[in-house]
């Protein structure tokens, strides 16, 4: 597999999950269930895995925070591979970058929100920077397959 087919996988995952990650927090919202662990974050009580996750609300807020990490590490990835492969490319260089601001954003948020008590207001932004997060992923992944970056730079030079 090509480096641009890399890429573009990437960077649809991370659109797949970061959509994901706003269904999965809907439901938390929807059912009630975003304190299900307390204030306690990024994990919950009892540490990586809560011993009860037989808890439905308890399985719901893990599995929020389980899709967030791996949403996470999917728009990390594409930024690795954009400053890596793409550094010429403004519009994909860019647009990764703001990808993984507004991430780092979202994550304190996320925090915010548990340690809020699960505030409206809070909650809204959550979901809001969520929503934009979601966006600028999923811009880039359609521009990465519509119109595919250029060859990637090899060694400071394009290949």
């Amino acid at each position: 597999m090509n480096r641009r087919r890399v890429f573009q996988v990437v960077v649809i995952l991370a659109a797949l999950m970061a959509y994901l990650t706003i269904i999965v927090g809907g439901d938390l919202t929807a059912t009630e269930s975003g304190f299900a662990c307390g204030s306690s974050w990024p994990f919950c009580p009892g540490g990586v895995i809560p011993p009860n996750l037989n808890n439905p609300s308890v399985a719901r807020e893990f599995t929020h925070r389980v899709v967030a990490f791996a949403t996470s590490l999917l728009i990390l990835a594409t930024l690795i591979l954009a400053l890596l492969w793409y550094r010429r490319e403004p519009r994909i260089l860019y647009l990764s970058v703001a990808s993984m601001a507004l991430l780092v954003i979202q994550v304190v948020l996320g925090m915010a929100t548990v340690q809020s008590g699960l505030s409206s207001i809070v909650v809204t932004a959550h979901l809001a920077l969520g929503t934009a997060t979601f966006a600028v992923v999923l811009v880039l992944a359609v521009l990465s397959v519509m119109r595919p970056p250029t060859a990637p730079v090899v060694g400071g030079a394009p290949s």
